[in-house]
């Protein structure tokens, strides 16, 4: 049975340790983001992160469970896993929030090809939805570990804009793209325009 717990113990430190890096990495793309104009929550959740939301609420349930039926609590293990949640939660939180920089939309802090700067973008289409103003930006890209010479790759990242940030990012965007685009529409289905 000893064995059983220091294998447990030691499990649940490397996840502790490994959720500690995890959130000191977010943390530190968050921190070193520039000239941010906009930020906004889009986890499934009313802006929450769905799962690392439901784990934690899990092991607060269980602590309350075990509090409430009046049980031992086993102290490191319930320490451990509050940590691992705790940290999940925060990188979760920090990772699907959107960033609107004077320099670009960063959809994820924690993947680069999910950044992209305002002058990669060659085309966008605007969608109106119900609460929300849903936009596919077309872009290119040169492949990693490739001369400027050869050709770039053509990409597309989609972005929902809560209706609250939609004048803002309207504006932004008319600023940082309108030099580039003229307004002309196309009629498209499902789409109100092209630019």
């Amino acid at each position: 049975m000893a064995d059983y717990r220091i294998i447990l113990i030691a499990t649940l430190i490397i996840f502790m340790v490994i959720a500690t890096l995890m959130t000191v990495v977010s943390l530190g793309n968050a921190l070193r983001l520039r000239n941010v104009k906009l930020t906004w929550k889009s986890g499934k959740m009313k802006g929450y992160p769905l799962f690392s939301t439901l784990f934690l609420t899990g092991i607060l349930i269980g602590i309350a469970a075990h509090i409430f039926l009046k049980k031992p609590i086993d102290l490191p293990v319930f320490v451990g896993y509050t940590w691992i949640g705790l940290n999940w939660y925060v990188t979760s939180f920090l990772s699907s929030k959107r960033y609107i920089t004077d320099h670009g939309i960063v959809k994820n802090i924690n993947d680069p090809s999910q950044t992209i700067a305002w002058n990669q973008i060659s085309d966008y289409i605007e969608r109106e939805e119900q609460n929300a103003l849903h936009f596919v930006f077309i872009y290119t890209k040169h492949p990693v570990g490739t001369h400027t010479e050869s050709a770039p790759v053509v990409r597309r990242i989609e972005l929902t804009v809560p209706k609250k940030r939609k004048e803002s990012f309207n504006k932004l965007l008319e600023y940082k793209l309108g030099r580039r685009f003229s307004n002309y529409s196309y009629s498209l289905t499902g789409f109100e325009s092209i630019n």
